[in-house]
């Protein structure tokens, strides 16, 4: 799914849902925990159906990021253990995306009312006018971390995996927010 990354949060609740299957997971690609290290180009993932993107417009003006990243967003599974992979990255005007950031978290029994922190990577980048801003979310991030089985099981317990329904809510009364270092 598709959404939009806006500077205020949205006054009304909205919710997305993905589903995870741990057979088929979300690969890692690039960052800095898999081989090629560093930037790739990611399009490509984004479009997976178990993950969710959100992208800001074209920026109206240089941004410059230096420091420590965070996502803060509100989210339940139909399981009591769920994996939530951050991925923030540059959306260049001919369609190209590049990460830059990520930050994965394992969640058990987490609270809906209750907003989950995503610390991600510090950066230090330069943004230009023109390109765009994208937090993409998911529930793997495969073989950089291990697959999380849905049964609150260990990994090596895979053959007892389940696919799982995730729901991200924001606005309203669960503001998700993404915390940038703005230099």
């Amino acid at each position: 799914a598709e959404g939009s990354l806006r500077p205020e949060p949205s006054p009304t609740q909205q919710s997305d849902t993905f589903v995870h299957d741990p057979w088929r997971p979300v690969p890692a690609l690039g960052g800095h925990l898999v081989q090629p290290a560093g930037p790739q180009e990611r399009s490509a993932l984004d479009c997976r159906t178990d993950v969710l993107t959100y992208t800001t417009p074209p920026l109206q003006a240089e941004l410059v990021l230096v420091g420590d990243i965070a996502v803060e967003v509100y989210a339940e599974a139909d399981s009591p253990s769920f994996d939530l992979c951050a991925v923030l990255s540059v959306v260049r005007p001919d369609g190209q995306v590049y990460n830059f950031s990520q930050g994965y978290c394992r969640l058990r029994d987490p609270q809906p009312s209750t907003p989950i922190l995503i610390p991600c990577q510090p950066t230090c980048i330069r943004i230009p006018c023109g390109h765009a801003l994208r937090l993409s979310l998911s529930a793997a991030c495969f073989p950089a971390y291990p697959v999380n089985t849905g049964t609150g099981m260990r990994e090596e317990r895979l053959i007892e995996a389940r696919i799982l329904t995730i729901t991200l809510r924001s606005g309203g009364e669960t503001p998700s927010r993404l915390h940038l270092p703005m230099a």
